[in-house]
């Protein structure tokens, strides 16, 4: 996959995972009225990917991601949780899923896409990076951690 598909898909990511909920308390739209569309960008492979993701641990980012599912959806049928569907969110804007609220720290970002380097400054620490973003989670602080998880995303987002 060319880099060029990458910097896109990791902001709209970054964006997605910023904005868990809203502040206000209210809450995501029924599932069934929130499926992303499908990803305009092939699947790419792990080989596919620019360095230094193409050097992560597919499985391990599985793990990582496994603390995110109580939030996140990466099936598109599936909609929106407590946080948006990440289905194909590297192809959409930051803030931008179906009947997802999102808070004004995410839909005033400061960028149009995602990339993995602003997904891994996300990801370190999201209260930091976004301020005034509802995402509950204090970060990730192992690079190799990240890595993986950006790698899992970037080819399951597609999927």
């Amino acid at each position: 996959m060319r880099a060029g598909y990458l910097i896109p898909a990791m902001v709209g990511l970054c964006l997605a995972l910023a904005g868990c909920s809203d502040p206000s308390g209210e809450t995501a739209a029924p599932a069934a009225d929130t499926a992303p569309a499908a990803p305009a960008v092939p699947v790419p492979t792990l080989a596919d990917l620019p360095s230094p993701w193409n050097e992560a641990d597919l499985a391990a980012g599985a793990g990582q991601f496994a603390k995110c599912k109580s939030c996140h959806s990466l099936k598109a049928p599936e909609g929106n949780l407590v946080g948006p569907n990440l289905h194909g969110v590297f192809e959409r804007g930051p803030g931008k899923a179906p009947k997802f609220r999102y808070s004004e720290a995410v839909k005033n970002a400061p960028f149009e896409q995602w990339t993995p380097e602003l997904v891994d400054q996300w990801l370190q620490k999201p209260s930091g990076f976004l301020p005034g973003n509802a995402m509950f989670f204090n970060g990730i602080t192992k690079p190799n951690m990240r890595r993986d998880l950006i790698a899992y995303l970037l080819i399951e987002t597609r999927k």
